[in-house]
């Protein structure tokens, strides 16, 4: 038994091994060679894409901090403002409170000056008084001694 070959089944087969050899030649090479360009393009696009995330994040970290290094700035500044207002405060009511003492102590002088003012123009008053009396008393009865000692212990006793 012998095989027998058709030439006319041989053709086809030989066109499709030529027809694949083309295609392999002139479009699967070159479509493989885009789709590998287009392949690493999208894993550098992932890539960057990555990157710009990490650097996004950091960026992001940083505002962040810098808020939170605000927040703590503003805090300070109001806490710092708020003791600078207490210690003014303390200091106008230190000062006023001396002012209010020394004001008293004014006038306690100044009534105290008064009072001794006016003490001794009572004095003087009743020295005159007691002297136009001792005078008018001489004058009845300038010998007697018992009037001279009445006399001495009244100017004695006003101070005189």
């Amino acid at each position: 038994m012998f095989l027998k070959l058709d030439w006319g089944i041989i053709w086809p087969i030989v066109n499709i091994v030529v027809f694949y050899l083309l295609l392999r030649k002139f479009l699967f090479g070159p479509v493989s060679e885009v789709m590998e360009k287009r392949k690493k393009m999208i894993s550098s696009d992932l890539d960057d894409a990555a990157q710009t995330k990490a650097e996004a994040e950091e960026i992001k970290q940083e505002y962040e901090k810098n808020l939170a290094q605000a927040k703590d700035e503003a805090g300070q500044i109001v806490s710092d403002a708020r003791a600078r207002a207490k210690n003014e405060y303390q200091n106008k009511m230190d000062q006023t409170k001396e002012e209010i003492a020394l004001m008293k102590e004014n006038a306690r002088k100044d009534i105290e000056a008064e009072k001794q003012k006016t003490i001794a123009g009572l004095q003087t008053e009743i020295a005159g008084i007691a002297l136009m009396a001792a005078s008018k008393v001489v004058e009845k009865e300038a010998n007697d001694k018992g009037n001279e000692k009445l006399l001495d212990d009244f100017l004695k006793e006003a101070g005189v």
